[in-house]
């Protein structure tokens, strides 16, 4: 008798149990984190009139993971700020600074824990570049195309610490103006981009 009634407080534990475990798990089907970090952008030009040099440039933004077991996917909203020099016979030499909202749709394969690979489109939903010309700010056009990829790695650390490396990358060069007269650059980019993350 007091075996039956110690199965039966048993199994009503391990029911009760149950939902508990199942919220657990809701809970770790979504997750949202923050990241930022410093990216280097290659601009080039096969225009020998222009030379192009590049700086150091930063990225900061947030991320929501949709955890489907083996892979996740995963949207972004990412500021992104690149800066470059331009020199041209017609103006001299200029610093572009290009700021841009990136939103990357990565597929994450999370098959190596705590490894992610990261590979997807980026939409550049906004895009604004200039340059200070004495006391003028002159507008630049468009340095980045409205669709590019990105492929990298990313490392939890624990539970809830992100290192991330990505390679972004543009399919075509993007025609761009230069100045008011319509002196036109044919720019395309790469960068590379470490950040540093925290996964809620």
């Amino acid at each position: 008798m007091n075996k039956g009634k110690t199965v039966l407080v048993l199994l009503l534990l391990a029911v009760l149990s149950l939902p508990v475990r199942t919220a657990a798990q809701r809970r770790t089907f979504v997750e949202w984190g923050v990241l930022g970090g410093l990216n280097f952008s290659d601009f080039s030009s096969k225009d020998k009139s222009f030379d192009v040099s590049n700086k150091l440039g930063f990225q900061a933004g947030i991320s929501i993971g949709v955890n489907l077991g083996l892979v996740a996917i995963q949207p972004e909203i990412l500021f992104v700020r690149q800066t470059f020099g331009v020199e041209h016979a017609d103006i001299g030499r200029v610093k572009v600074k290009s700021n841009s909202i990136d939103v990357p749709v990565l597929l994450s394969v999370r098959v190596l824990k705590p490894l992610r690979i990261n590979v997807g489109p980026v939409f550049s939903v906004m895009n604004d570049c200039k340059y200070k010309w004495g006391s003028d700010l002159i507008d630049f056009g468009r340095a980045r195309p409205t669709v590019s990829y990105t492929l990298g790695l990313g490392l939890v650390l624990g539970r809830n610490f992100l290192i991330d490396c990505r390679y972004n990358g543009q399919f075509t060069s993007k025609k761009t103006y230069y100045t008011e007269d319509a002196v036109r650059i044919d720019l395309k980019s790469y960068s590379v981009g470490v950040s540093i993350g925290y996964v809620f």
